[in-house]
């Protein structure tokens, strides 16, 4: 699997979690104030090692 397709995975997980119904799960009044802050800090971070593991000559 290249590091574009990967790049497509995660882009698609993000809209998953963020611009769907799944909004309802993670948004609820129960939920801790952190967890959207913490899902964006998971997603920045797989595309942190996605981009990592490229090297430099993949531009």
């Amino acid at each position: 699997m290249s590091a574009l397709d990967k790049t497509l995975i995660l882009f698609l997980l993000g809209v998953l979690l963020f611009a769907s119904p799944l909004v309802d799960w993670w948004s609820r009044p129960g939920m801790p104030w952190y967890l959207p802050y913490a899902l964006w800090g998971g997603l920045i971070g797989v595309g942190m090692l996605i981009q990592w593991g490229r090297g430099r000559h993949d531009l």
